[in-house]
């Protein structure tokens, strides 16, 4: 009769903790329904894909301001359905955002500036003018560029982040997160007459992180990711 009982007792936990399971799945679908979802700390296209059951290649064409995990915000939400009337121009805006995103991943991996890279590669520089003009970007501009001192330090250290190429007198925001996931917004900034930048934060701190990017946003229009800050004591 012991035994008999244990088993029942064993048979209902199972069952219970699979009701459980079951019902926090169905609350998760839930909360994403057709979205849009926000955005949570140290979040990517690939946790929210899997959290909302859609796929990345959807995420991105829903938001054509977001061109990877590095441009999410904490406590944004992302939309998770096109919108109807997203045209063609979004698709070709996205694809100009994209080409300059991807030149100053490259040139943070090694420890450059855009422009050094562009320099340096006159026949992508010159592929990029080329589809710049096809989409109607100017001629012309001066590649934004974001650059960090120290690029070591220990938490709550000061940063000097210094940026050119930016949009004349216009605000943007200035966060921080680690790599390729989701970014907190630090503080608020105004780009100088000249298009320049030149602010000071604070390393925050991070539990278990060893390195951080800086970035400056403003939208569409400002899309900067510095090269990785080491956190060191």
């Amino acid at each position: 009769m012991r035994r008999r009982t244990s088993r029942l007792t064993a048979l209902s936990l199972i069952i219970g903790t699979g009701m459980l399971a079951a019902g926090h799945g169905d609350a998760q679908e839930a909360t994403c329904g057709d979205g849009p979802v926000k955005i949570l700390p140290d979040d990517t296209l690939s946790r929210i894909a899997s959290r909302c059951d859609v796929s990345e290649g959807a995420l991105l064409a829903a938001n054509p301001s977001i061109d990877g995990s590095g441009d999410l915000q904490v406590g944004a939400t992302l939309r998770l359905r096109t919108a109807a009337g997203q045209g063609l121009a979004d698709r070709l805006n996205h694809i100009g955002r994209e080409a300059n995103d991807a030149v100053g991943r490259i040139a943070g991996q090694v420890g450059a500036s855009a422009q050094d890279l562009l320099d340096r590669n006159p026949d992508l520089k010159g592929r990029l003018e080329r589809l710049g003009r096809r989409i109607g970007l100017g001629d012309g501009a001066e590649a934004p560029s974001l650059t960090l001192s120290p690029d070591h330090g220990p938490s709550g250290s000061t940063v000097t982040l210094t940026a050119t190429g930016l949009p004349k007198d216009e605000p943007l925001l200035v966060g921080v997160g680690t790599p390729n996931t989701a970014f907190q917004v630090l503080q608020s900034a105004r780009t100088s007459g000249k298009g320049t930048l030149d602010v000071e934060v604070k390393v925050p701190e991070r539990q278990g992180d060893t390195r951080l990017v800086f970035v400056l946003r403003d939208g569409d229009a400002v899309k900067l990711t510095s090269k990785p800050f080491r956190i060191a004591p």
